[in-house]
């Protein structure tokens, strides 16, 4: 298990314990100010570095080692996340009292668009995005929050698992647990960081996805949705072959199977440290 199970689950995933959505965590006066200026501080700011970081990185990969550890022990104790599969977001909504559906900051930060895939959650009586500056969006039509049924925000949910979002759970000064986002590599500044600068800010799931050798036809199709480059295909065997060094157990390959043959487990050992290409 992750080391944020060890510090703050309990004796569970820590995403499961109800006392990391406290109401006592969310009014912590830090937290309160931090969650306020998050989206211009934490996702317009983390644009601007983890872009000025990418151009490093293409000079020289190298210049990146001394800020590394440094980075993700700060995005530890901030804002840092974990891949859950979808069967693991219904349990997370089980437990909350409120779902309601916000604006993506990263996707408006790199591209400028609004796609409402980012969920805030609560199991009290008060919602911490109420304190959120909207005006980091630059449009009043914008600033608005879709107040959901746990059962709507699940089913929107799965409905971007099939169109291939990978789901996440977030802190908000850690342990406190806000929101499930869901998004793709391309827009995500959190999967840029892990990814693309191996500055992980985000742990895997504790599952890890398997492929039915005797099931899968080397149709290819779940290699094409893999936000993580951690499915290969086999010359040999004509068949799909998932890298569990790469796998962030996100279940999203197992949404496109049409035959079936992808499925998720929990290994009984940790997962071998992320390797990206």
């Amino acid at each position: 298990m992750c080391e944020f199970c060890t510090k703050h689950g309990e004796g569970e995933k820590w995403y499961f314990n109800a006392k990391n959505y406290a109401e006592e965590l969310l009014h912590d006066p830090g937290r309160k100010s931090m969650i306020r200026n998050f989206y211009k501080e934490y996702i317009g700011g983390g644009n601007s570095k983890i872009t000025r970081m990418e151009r490093m990185y293409r000079r020289n990969p190298r210049l990146l080692d001394r800020i590394r550890a440094p980075y993700i022990a700060e995005m530890k104790s901030i804002h840092f996340g974990q891949v859950v599969p979808i069967e693991e977001v219904a349990r997370i909504l089980s437990i909350c009292n409120s779902a309601v559906r916000l604006p993506c900051g990263c996707r408006w930060a790199v591209e400028k668009k609004e796609q409402r895939v980012c969920y805030s959650i609560s199991v009290g009586q008060s919602d911490w995005f109420g304190d959120l500056d909207m005006d980091y969006f630059g449009a009043p039509d914008v600033a608005r929050f879709d107040h959901l049924r746990r059962e709507q925000a699940l089913d929107q949910i799965r409905d971007l698992d099939r169109q291939g979002m990978v789901h996440s759970i977030w802190t908000f000064r850690t342990p406190f647990i806000g929101a499930i986002c869901n998004c793709e590599i391309k827009a995500c500044l959190a999967m840029r960081s892990t990814v693309g600068l191996r500055m992980p800010i985000m742990f895997r799931a504790e599952s890890t996805a398997i492929i039915g050798q005797s099931e899968c036809t080397g149709c290819g199709e779940c290699m094409q949705v893999c936000q993580f480059g951690a499915i290969e295909y086999s010359d040999v065997d004509n068949k799909a072959v998932i890298d569990h060094q790469r796998c962030f157990g996100c279940g999203v390959c197992r949404s496109f199977c049409h035959v079936g043959a992808i499925r998720l487990v929990e290994p009984d050992a940790p997962p071998e440290p992320f390797s990206p290409r």
